[in-house]
């Protein structure tokens, strides 16, 4: 060896030792880094699953991603604290970050597919399904949501492969065995379905579909009084679920309780009648119910259960509603009905026609109620009922201060005060309704 070559190589060796030094004190940084994250993220994963979440929460996650923009488990808690605040759109986004740099976990895809149906965006998250069945065959939860898609497609024997393949892997997910409850309780198998359902209540007394499942099961054995408490705390959470508030409020009327099968049965009817039916067998429960209830009852339920279907009720709601009260003679109450309902469905002939039949008998507003069979005879021209009532009121009218027995009956019973109907924005002109 030169001795120009031993000078480099004299000084080349502290310089790659030093080299190697860094490099490994760099790794080594990177991997206590790496592992402090998964302790952090260990420790926020049980405070996320006690709904423990605080300011320090997001200021580690934040910490963590800024650290490690591609850790997946940080987006996917960020997304889960998002879900819980409300959030979904942001939760989403996470979501997708974290599928994106977690594509082997199946996790990541639960809950992007979760938050995918919580925003309405269900052919993306059933495409999603599809993608996490073929790459996770054998995952709990990816059977499980993969079993809710062919339950809600009624391909009900693949969806109970699919709980039954997930239930034998023995991992706890809430949901799955009221999923299969369902499917016993179709089957008629009602004492599975209560013990399938109370293994979900076990874990969350208040979890709405093990409340519904228990109670149906309860009912269907014709324990009608045990099945209102569990209906009940489902209705409290989904009280248009299908089918729900119809069988609280007739398993409260077989136990005669009246007060609690007032409001759902509101609902029911509401959440049934159509402009061609409003449903005459609830019409036919909510009567009885009416009958055993207290006026001051009835007048709350019908406010709480409008406000609770929405902003804009359907027409057919206040419709049915005020056939329902005509029937009990709560017609004051059904004026109020037909003339928020023709504030929606302001073309339907037959309301304005109750409408008019209310003013003309129960409130004696007779020229508001002429009005009223105007124009349910403008919009139903062929309806000899209501040419008959318009004519009729229209003669008597004519020839009122000339009929003393008319005058006295008005006299010794005075009209009720009616405020005058506010004119629908739809309607067709006045014209039309002469």
């Amino acid at each position: 060896m030169t001795k120009k070559r031993s000078i480099i190589c004299s000084l080349a060796v502290p310089i790659v030792s030093t080299l190697i030094s860094v490099q490994s004190l760099v790794v080594l940084s990177a991997k206590a880094a790496e592992s402090g994250s998964k302790v952090q993220l260990d420790n926020i994963e049980k405070r996320i699953e006690k709904d423990e979440l605080g300011e320090d929460v997001y200021t580690q996650l934040d910490q963590i991603i800024t650290r490690e923009p591609t850790n997946y488990r940080a987006h996917l808690y960020l997304g889960n604290c998002y879900d819980k605040l409300g959030l979904p759109e942001q939760a989403l986004e996470e979501f997708k970050i974290a599928a994106k740099y977690g594509p082997k976990e199946p996790k990541t895809f639960v809950e992007l597919v979760k938050a995918q149906i919580k925003m309405g965006q269900v052919p993306s998250a059933m495409g999603l399904i599809g993608e996490a069945k073929k790459k996770f065959p054998n995952d709990p939860e990816v059977l499980f949501w993969s079993g809710n898609f062919l339950q809600s497609k009624g391909r009900w024997e693949e969806a109970k492969t699919a709980y039954i393949l997930a239930m034998s892997q023995k991992k706890q997910i809430l949901g799955l065995p009221s999923a299969m409850a369902e499917i016993k309780l179709q089957e008629g198998d009602f004492p599975q379905a209560k013990v399938l359902a109370q293994a979900d209540l076990a874990k969350d007394p208040n979890f709405a579909m093990a409340n519904r499942i228990y109670g149906l099961a309860l009912a269907s054995t014709g324990k009608f009084e045990q099945s209102i408490e569990p209906l009940n705390k489902a209705y409290q959470q989904q009280p248009f679920k299908q089918g729900l508030a119809e069988n609280l409020s007739a398993c409260a009327v077989w136990a005669g309780k009246w007060k609690v099968a007032l409001e759902p049965a509101i609902i029911a009817l509401g959440a049934t009648a159509t402009l061609d039916s409003n449903n005459p067998k609830e019409k036919a429960r909510l009567i009885e119910i009416f009958r055993h209830t207290k006026k001051e009852d009835i007048e709350r339920a019908v406010a709480t259960a409008t406000i609770k279907i929405g902003k804009h009720p359907p027409g057919a709601y206040f419709f049915s509603l005020g056939d329902v009260l005509d029937g009990i003679n709560m017609r004051g109450l059904a004026i109020e009905q037909y003339k928020r309902g023709l504030q929606e469905e302001p073309a339907f002939g037959r309301a304005w026609f109750r409408l008019g039949k209310d003013l003309e008998i129960y409130a004696k507003d007779y020229e508001q109620a002429l009005q009223c069979y105007q124009k349910a005879h403008a919009f139903q021209m062929k309806d000899q009922e209501i040419a008959m009532a318009m004519y009729s009121l229209s003669d008597k009218l004519a020839k009122r201060n000339k009929d003393w027995s008319w005058q006295l009956k008005d006299v010794l019973k005075p009209p009720k005060k009616v405020d005058p109907i506010p004119e629908p924005a739809a309607t067709v002109s006045a014209e039309a309704t002469r």
